[in-house]
Parts: structure tokens; sequence; C-alpha cells
């Protein structure tokens, strides 16, 4: 459901944001990054971010884990597409 302006009838619109990532494995280790923002600040994850306009899926994954980890990836597989809605994002019918 759209928030829409009573008074003017102004959409504010809350698009979806695309977050890729990579789950690196080498030498039986996996690779993780030390957030150095909010959220979770301090907390171990996975080289993510948000994808960029023009990128597939894999460019904005290695992109990502380059300017996260260092690491210069390759992508080999999809390992797997998660749809996490927003919290009250989906309305049961």
């Amino acid at each position: 459901m759209r928030a829409v302006c009573s008074s003017c009838g102004r959409v504010h619109y809350e698009n979806p944001k695309m977050v890729v990532g990579c789950l690196v494995e080498h030498d039986n280790k996996v690779l993780l990054c030390r957030r150095k923002i909010e959220p979770a600040y301090g907390l171990w994850t996975l080289p993510a971010g948000y994808l960029e306009v023009g990128e597939s899926a894999a460019e904005g994954a290695s992109r990502e884990t380059l300017e996260e980890a260092c690491a210069d990836v390759e992508i080999v597989s999809p390992f797997a597409q998660l749809d996490i809605p927003l919290i009250g994002q989906v309305s049961e019918k």
C-alpha cells in the first residue's frame, strides 16, 4: 500500500533495493567482513551491498566483494536468491 498525502495526493515511494553479495570459499575458509557502519557495526558479514544501475547481479556482487574485502572474485554460480520484504510490506489476503 502506498503512502499518499491526504492534502496534496503526493505519493511517497518506498521502492525496494536489490542487495547482492558473495559467499567466497578459499582453502576451506569463508571470507567475512567486519561492518564499519550501522546497522550492526562491528559484526561479521558476507561482503554485500546495493546493486548499481546497469549492473548484473554477478557484476554487482563482484564489485561489492572487491570494494569491501579487496578480493577479486569469479562468480561460479548463484548460491541463493532470497526475497525478504520490509516489515509490513506483505499483506495477507
